[in-house]
């Protein structure tokens, strides 16, 4: 019997192929795994030059460059054969820029950067994403297998684009892993003669594994390099699976390969790369070009346009976290919102409350339709200017513009509720916006204050409250609005301890999170040393249009601090004169608790507190 390595492999269709990966699939078999082993061949039809062509390219500059007797003697040295020319790849590169590398590696930056995965490569990532046949190795330094699984799948791929990163690769892994044996192209990519002749020995300890446990399907690799060829020559057949070595014709097949091929392998006739893996696509059933005639409906570019809507959203909270802490926003920051966000960014820290109407002005004659302005203005009307009418026309426009903006949509509801006392409306809108999304950390919140507030629906509204702070424990506002919802509706005082104390330690410098607290500490424990320190401290970082806060602030001295009586007398008075209200606000706990502790003017208490809370 002769020896496995003197016998010739068996040759197949790229049909039986396709076949193969079908049946696997099919009956779910974890025995029959494939690691593809691509080479520069598989890159062509994406736009990247095969290494024959460059090869090709190298060789007429070096005939122009170089003195013929002169390149006639370094051909006959590196044994170059311009029928051939492919085998001289790294002796060519080498020499083409040996008076300038880093030229030549600039060359294949510009040639791999710009490039897109093409057909093949995004089948590709499907089966890596979603089949067991999830390891590349190549000798190509481009992007295109890991750019194809970022953009066409939800699976984030591990490249190893160094042999540092061999110790990491693991064959048990299921995540699509490519393995870089000539490093990543910003890894300085081996390309020359010396580099390119032997294996690291990081790659040889990992790649032992994957062959043992793979089978290899090879596409686009001619075997022309030393390093991967000459070790997978030195792996017996027996360590290792079988190897499916893909070729357009036998004149592919040199002799390298045909050394290193026995009958336990296969060469498989296929037409291309792209052509295998559309086989492979329709053989597995993958949905990747559904819809493409309707590009507005395909799942990538919904995909993507949430991507957007999301980054949208966070760059908005960036914008809410830098103006509500007032913090001063740099030229070059400002350069991130751009646009109509430069006009929010000067109304926002403007505290003239006319020169910021005129900076919004400013902004929607430029940008009319722009939904930010559109809603921030009308909240700007409705809470600064107490230009109601007005906060409404610009609700209006704005709902009209965008039918499904979930901001727009909560903050009209609480305008709705809170101004024109229309519950019947704010609610259709409230759950207008929760229907367009149900995890809206803000809708959820106002909701439930609204159910708590309105519809005393208390069972519902701590539904909405858990489900809110479930998603997002550090919301310092629906943490804020449970803690107070736990002490005032169901009086479990030390639960709503521990959420006011979270919100705290989440933003302990909010003027209404102090006040909160403080109402809570009297309410439940009458500590009212401890509540002085957070009425204090939310008098201090209460704003000068923060009213209706004050003069809870004030209430509370004047309720509970002797000290504070005549001053606090003369600032409610004054605030009552300006027409602030605290309407819902937990008055009547407070007189109570006064009234027990022999207030000194407990009428005078009461006409305070119906007056800040008659509608």
């Amino acid at each position: 019997m002769k020896p496995i390595k003197d016998q010739p492999p068996i040759h197949i269709s790229q049909k039986r192929l396709v076949r193969m990966f079908k049946d696997i699939k099919r009956l779910g078999t974890e025995e029959s795994r494939f690691c593809f082993l691509l080479g520069a061949g598989a890159s062509k039809s994406s736009g990247i030059k095969t290494g024959w062509e460059l090869s090709k390219e190298w060789y007429e500059d070096l005939k122009d460059d170089l003195l013929e007797e002169d390149r006639k003697t370094w051909e006959e040295m590196v044994g170059l054969d311009p029928e051939n020319i492919g085998a001289s790849y790294s002796h060519l590169y080498q020499k083409r820029y040996e008076v300038s590398p880093q030229v030549g590696y600039e060359e294949f930056k510009k040639l791999m950067e710009r490039a897109e995965p093409g057909i093949g490569y995004v089948i590709l990532s499907q089966i890596l994403a979603n089949e067991k046949h999830n390891f590349v190795i190549t000798t190509n330094f481009d992007y295109l297998i890991e750019d194809s699984v970022r953009l066409y799948t939800s699976t984030k791929p591990f490249t190893a684009g160094h042999e540092t990163l061999a110790e990491f690769v693991s064959s048990q892994t299921e995540r699509p892993t490519i393995i870089k044996v000539h490093r990543d192209l910003f890894l300085h990519p081996f390309n020359d003669e010396e580099e390119t002749n032997r294996l690291k020995i990081e790659w040889e300890n990992a790649l032992k594994p994957i062959l043992k446990n793979f089978n290899l399907i090879v596409v686009g690799y001619g075997g022309n390099d030393g390093s991967l060829m000459d070790y997978l020559q030195d792996i017996s057949a027996e360590n290792r699976k079988a190897i499916y070595w893909c070729i357009r014709n036998e004149g592919e097949l040199n002799d390298k390969i045909n050394a290193l091929l026995t009958k336990k392998d296969f060469t498989v006739e296929i037409e291309g790369f792209d052509e295998l893996m559309i086989a492979l696509n329709d053989a597995l059933g993958y949905d990747v070009f559904e819809k493409l005639d309707t590009p507005e409906e395909h799942p990538f570019v919904l995909s993507a346009k949430q991507r957007i809507t999301d980054l949208n959203e966070k760059r908005k909270a960036l914008l809410d976290k830098l103006t509500k802490n007032k913090q001063e926003i740099s030229k070059e920051t400002k350069e991130i919102f751009g646009g109509a966000y430069n006009y929010l960014i000067d109304a926002y820290n403007e505290k003239n409350t006319a020169k910021a109407d005129k900076i919004y002005e400013d902004g929607l004659n430029k940008y009319p339709e722009d939904e930010n302005l559109l809603r921030e203005y009308a909240l700007f009307l409705s809470d600064e200017l107490k230009n109601l009418d007005k906060a409404e026309e610009y609700y209006k426009k704005g709902l009209i513009l965008y039918p499904n903006n979930i901001e727009i949509l909560g903050n009209y509801a609480i305008f709705l509720t809170d101004v024109r006392k229309n519950h019947e409306k704010a609610e259709e809108y409230f759950k207008k916006a929760l229907s367009l999304k149900p995890d809206d950390l803000y809708n959820m919140g106002n909701y439930a204050d609204f159910l708590t507030d309105i519809r005393k629906d208390y069972d519902q509204a701590e539904e909405y409250y858990k489900k809110a702070v479930l998603l997002d424990p550090n919301f310092d506002g629906n943490t804020s609005a449970y803690a107070t919802f736990l002490s005032d509706i169901r009086k479990d005082y030390d639960k709503a301890d521990t959420f006011f104390k979270k919100t705290l330690s989440l933003n302990s410098s909010d003027p209404d999170h102090n006040g909160n607290y403080a109402h809570h500490l009297i309410i439940s424990k009458q500590d009212y040393t401890q509540a002085e320190k957070f009425i204090d401290k939310a008098i201090d970082l209460a704003s000068s249009t923060d009213d209706d806060l004050r003069a809870e602030l004030w209430f509370y001295r004047y309720a509970h601090y002797k000290k504070w009586l005549e001053k606090a007398e003369a600032e409610l008075e004054k605030l009552i004169v300006q027409g602030v209200k605290s309407v819902g606000w937990n008055f009547q706990a407070h007189i109570d608790i006064a009234e027990k502790n022999n207030h000194p003017n407990i009428k005078k208490l009461k006409g305070f507190a119906d007056a800040l809370g008659k509608e």
